[in-house]
């Protein structure tokens, strides 16, 4: 929770009171390995969740069992909102790593959250930052070249980790398979690992067993056009 409450405090300043009202909101902690469903397309979602620890993926299968990944949940973020009006879920939301998540009634969310408008005004940017997120994919995936789609996505991650600690580090750690980048990316795992050996021979990254260390952060920019204004985290200076 700490991490959610760093995260949306960037651009709103709630009240303390109420930023502890909504910490103290009854709750389950459950754990999920790598792979394992937490919310199924078609359900009816009675439940907020908080990613403490680990990643999460959102995303929507096809009928011959072809995967597109929307994005990455990482520590701070929260979902499903949609639960709040009692809707289906419309997508896929499983464990990309062994996660920890807190999970909410959303009628005891929305009574917190609709209590406080500086602490809506906070979700709500939230929710703008997401929908950026998704405008953004749908232009990597269409537009990016393989190489500049695997680039872009890791400096977004990168500065999107950077929201929970508050510093920006040349190193991300990376804690999902490479074939949950694939289908991130829309490319196959064999592309994928190519194109990650074309990114540290060409000097951009460095890798390890636990992640990837950016060694040329303005020219992979460059190269690869991205722009961190569509993730608004010009108030951490970044």
């Amino acid at each position: 929770m700490d991490s959610l409450i760093k995260r949306i405090g960037y651009y709103v300043r709630s009240n303390p009171e109420a930023l502890e009202d909504f910490a103290r909101l009854p709750y389950k902690t459950e754990t999920r390995q790598a792979g394992e469903t937490i919310v199924s397309e078609g359900e009816k979602v009675n439940f907020v969740f908080v990613i403490e620890s680990g990643w999460a993926i959102r995303f929507r299968l096809l009928e011959n069992g072809r995967r597109q990944i929307l994005n990455f949940m990482l520590p701070g973020d929260c979902f499903d909102l949609m639960a709040i009006t009692r809707a289906k879920s419309d997508h896929n939301v499983s464990a990309a790593s062994e996660v920890v998540l807190r999970r909410i009634k959303a009628d005891a969310f929305m009574k917190t959250v609709a209590s406080n408008p500086q602490l809506a005004t906070s979700f709500w940017w939230a929710a703008i930052q997401e929908e950026a997120l998704l405008r953004e994919q749908i232009i990597r995936v269409g537009r990016r070249s393989a190489k500049e789609r695997t680039a872009h996505l890791i400096l977004e991650l990168n500065r999107r980790v950077a929201t929970v600690t508050g510093q920006l580090d040349d190193y991300l750690a990376f804690p999902v398979a490479q074939s949950l980048m694939a289908d991130a990316l829309g490319l196959s795992v064999v592309h994928i690992s190519r194109t990650l050996t074309q990114l540290k021979a060409d000097g951009y990254i460095k890798m390890d067993s636990q992640g990837i260390e950016i060694l040329r952060r303005k020219k992979m920019a460059d190269m690869c056009d991205f722009d961190s204004r569509y993730l608004h985290l010009d108030k951490l200076d970044l």
